[in-house]
């Protein structure tokens, strides 16, 4: 077990003053790093950058040999480990569990052998404003502390939805240190909703066809050693989860891989290994704030012991991106196959009871009756959608804000010195449907595309992105507009959808007529679409059958701006 014996006075946060009931507020945790920084010559708090509030964001970083800019961390052979906090502010307790940790190792001196091996980066609060918007009532299902932030930003933006989008400033911050920075490992941590069981947390690694096979490799070691060290702690984990079924956990668990708008998912689609921690919202917060340093300081140990190996999987992934993946499939997409493995589900006795208020079935567990449940786990990832990759895209210059999400995520691209037409491979939009409502504050279309060839003309000064480099896999998340996650997704080119010049019926008509008498197959379509009552009985769909097939129609309608270029075109764009 890990001993959580009181520290100096001078050093105790709010958490311990409290009796482990309460977490401080961001003016103490910006503190706490600067008193660090200044009381440990082996530690430097500086900010990244700032909330759209104003708050600064805060990291601490600790290294032995005191490499602390991005430029000394690339003479370290030591891997880099960041540790993320409150990227759902209510969700706390690895702010109160970091900043022990950092204060344990400097100075109390406990685990400084760690140091010997691995950097460690530490970001307390992610979401400083959601913070801030401290109260007792944010989340109505928590069992503590008594008081805590907000899940969202103050634009009211998910920070854990944004990091293909990358609509925040705090999303853009920590996407330029990772970018300068280059952690080889990082650290979600979080706390989850759901049921009550003996497990203490979640955690999901991603280990999937998603992730690079070394990276996955590496971190299915890791997991298997951290699972049993924290059981060691009297800390049980489980794979984070979903399709329980409260009244018969025999039923099974299945276990989810994320895309790349969630920290995770992003990991994978860099080829970096992660962790999400979910404690679980029903346990005491002395617990979860327990459990989480428990399996942070158990990571760090395995990356400290294995340091060799998680730089060499690391450079390995980066080796293989920087290869060429042109009309390779690249899996965007992953999910738990149906078959299941035998599982021993930890779990209490269900004892549910009818509400007097809504009249449903209210789920309730009896602690003091812990069960194991024969079950089945359902942790066996396939593919669920691929993508052809291209040799590279080109995005026109119009398009900017797809184009500086290009330098967001650290991918390399180069301005294309003149104009350029030809024929190329695209995407033609189809079935396409909006959602009634934004979601993350945006219009997410969705729609099928159909890969065409058609001439284009593409402006210098547009932006010619190739997948064989660090971020090509990225490239690729971004620029496919079936992934998942794409920027067409998100978007970021909704406009495409928007028909903006229109016909009139009296200039229409005889054009329409001309079109029958030119071309009887035309004619011969049109008829065949008369015996559609609906298309028949519209005049306006009429006409507008003619007008999609003249000369008149928008060649821009529907279609995506970005062009695929083979490795043959590449050499038009020189």
């Amino acid at each position: 077990m890990i001993a959580f014996d009181a520290p100096q006075a001078d050093w105790r946060l709010t958490y311990e003053k409290t009796g482990y009931l309460e977490t401080g507020r961001y003016a103490e945790a910006a503190a706490y790093v600067r008193k660090l920084d200044e009381a440990s010559p082996i530690a430097r708090a500086f900010s990244i950058g700032a909330t759209p509030e104003g708050r600064s964001l805060d990291i601490l970083m600790i290294s032995k040999d005191r490499r602390f800019t991005a430029a000394e961390r690339t003479r370290s052979q030591k891997p880099l480990i960041l540790v993320i906090n409150g990227i759902h502010s209510g969700e706390i307790e690895g702010k109160d569990a970091s900043l022990i940790l950092a204060r344990r190792m400097l100075i109390e001196g406990r685990y400084s052998a760690l140091l010997d091996k691995i950097d460690i980066a530490i970001l307390p609060i992610y979401n400083a404003d959601g913070h801030e918007r401290f109260s007792a009532y944010n989340r109505v299902n928590q069992n503590g502390p008594k008081e805590m932030g907000w899940r969202t930003n103050s634009l009211n933006l998910n920070l854990n939805r944004d990091f293909v989008k990358a609509d925040s400033p705090e999303t853009k911050a920590l996407l330029t240190f990772m970018n300068d920075f280059r952690p080889d490992f990082f650290f979600d941590n979080h706390t989850t909703d759901g049921g009550d069981w003996q497990y203490h947390a979640a955690y999901s690694v991603p280990m999937g066809p998603t992730q690079d096979p070394s990276v996955a490799a590496w971190s299915k070691r890791m997991i298997d050693a951290v699972t049993s060290a924290c059981a060691e702690d009297g800390h049980p984990i489980i794979p984070y989860f979903g399709g329980f079924n409260a009244a018969n956990p025999a039923a099974g668990i299945s276990v989810s891989d994320f895309s790349p708008r969630y920290s995770t998912g992003y990991g994978a689609a860099i080829n970096r290994p992660t962790m999400l921690i979910e404690t679980h919202v029903l346990k005491p917060y002395k617990l979860r704030v327990e459990t989480t340093f428990s399996m942070v300081l158990r990571t760090l140990e395995f990356c400290a012991q294995d340091a060799g190996a998680l730089t060499a999987a690391n450079q390995a992934a980066d080796r293989r991106a920087g290869q060429s993946i042109a009309d390779k499939e690249v899996v965007v997409e992953a999910g738990a196959s149906r078959n299941g493995r035998p599982f021993e589900f930890l779990a209490f006795a269900y004892t549910p009871y009818e509400s007097e208020v809504s009249g449903a079935t209210i789920p309730k567990w009896d602690r003091s009756k812990p069960m194991a449940v024969q079950s089945l786990i359902r942790d066996t990832m396939e593919p669920r959608g691929t993508v052809r990759a291209a040799y590279a895209y080109v995005i026109p210059a119009a398009w900017k804000e797809a184009i500086e999400r290009l330098d967001t995520h650290g991918i390399a691209y180069r301005k294309i010195p003149k104009t350029v037409s030809g024929s190329f491979d695209t995407y033609r939009f189809q079935n396409l449907v909006f959602p009634r409502v934004s979601f993350e504050g945006r219009f997410n279309p969705r729609f099928e595309a159909v890969l065409v060839r058609e001439k284009r003309t593409i402006p210098e000064g547009s932006a010619i992105v190739w997948t064989a480099q660090r971020r090509g896999k990225m490239v690729v998340h971004l620029l496919e507009p079936m992934a998942p996650d794409s920027l067409a997704s998100w978007g970021f080119f909704n406009s495409v959808f928007e028909e903006k010049e229109f016909f009139e019926d009296y200039a229409m008509e005889p054009i329409a007529k001309k079109m029958m008498e030119d071309d009887p197959k035309l004619r011969a379509e049109f008829q065949g679409r008369l015996k559609d009552p609906a298309f028949a009985n519209s005049p306006r769909q009429r006409l507008a059958f003619f007008y999609d097939r003249s000369a008149f129609a928008d060649a821009r309608l529907n279609k995506y701006p970005v062009i695929r270029v083979s490795a043959q075109e590449a050499a038009l764009f020189r």
